[in-house]
């Protein structure tokens, strides 16, 4: 049920797990994978009722985009693939999804829009070769990764030439370190900026966060 008044979706609408979101935000890798294991349940539920669309817009990219629809696209933090059904609903066929939650993969799998699923900490080396993807995404996922600037190096390393680089990142988190991981990355050469969003809707209905805690989607093209 809606609140009439607001708008925002009442406690008792969505489960504990999704109501404590915001205090997540500087979690470990093992405090996130043991708080995903326990929300992957009701994570399909509750993501609707708080007005998340990412999932649908970040498709919407990479059709824009014009990646191909065999090409293999990385889903990085792919949770319990709400992202995954999205591409996989765009006619995208060859998608590989991580995450650190292995119940949410378990989620994810049984979907079947997935060729592989693989738990991965994006703190640390993906373990993919070079140039194997056409397209990484990553949505709703950079809050929780420390080590932002060695992840891009890593998603343009496994991402072939010419492919694409979609992200989310909240834009109360769109500064400092993360900006100066975004420029480090430029001045290397690795990639190009394509598009920079203006502020956009990230969990609308969610009490805490509301219509003042937004997103950027950014979009880059590996050199």
């Amino acid at each position: 049920m809606m609140d009439a008044s607001d708008g925002t979706a009442n406690s008792e609408d969505i489960s504990d797990s999704a109501s404590d979101l915001t205090k997540m935000t500087d979690a470990d890798p093992k405090m996130l994978a043991a708080y995903y294991d326990q929300w992957a349940e009701s994570y399909d539920r509750d993501l609707p009722k708080m007005g998340y669309e990412a999932p649908v817009r970040a498709a919407a990219i990479m059709v824009e985009q014009d990646v191909a629809v065999d090409a293999p696209i990385l889903d990085a933090g792919c949770g319990t693939g709400l992202t995954g059904l999205e591409l996989s609903k765009a006619g995208y066929r060859d998608i590989t999804g991580i995450d650190l939650s292995l119940e949410s993969l378990q989620a994810a799998e049984a979907k079947g829009v997935y060729r592989h699923l693989k738990v991965r900490d994006m703190n640390k080396p993906l373990a993919f070769g070079d140039n194997g993807f056409g397209a990484v995404q990553c949505i709703g996922t950079l809050t929780y990764v420390r080590e932002i600037k060695k992840l891009f190096a890593e998603f343009c390393r496994v991402v072939k030439p010419g492919g694409i680089i979609s992200f989310t990142q909240r834009c109360d988190l769109y500064v400092g370190d993360f900006i100066r991981a975004l420029d480090a990355t430029t001045r290397a050469r690795k990639w190009d900026l394509v598009s920079h969003s203006d502020p956009m809707p990230y969990l609308p209905n969610h009490e805490d966060f509301g219509a003042e805690k937004r997103i950027f989607y950014d979009v880059y093209r590996v050199r």
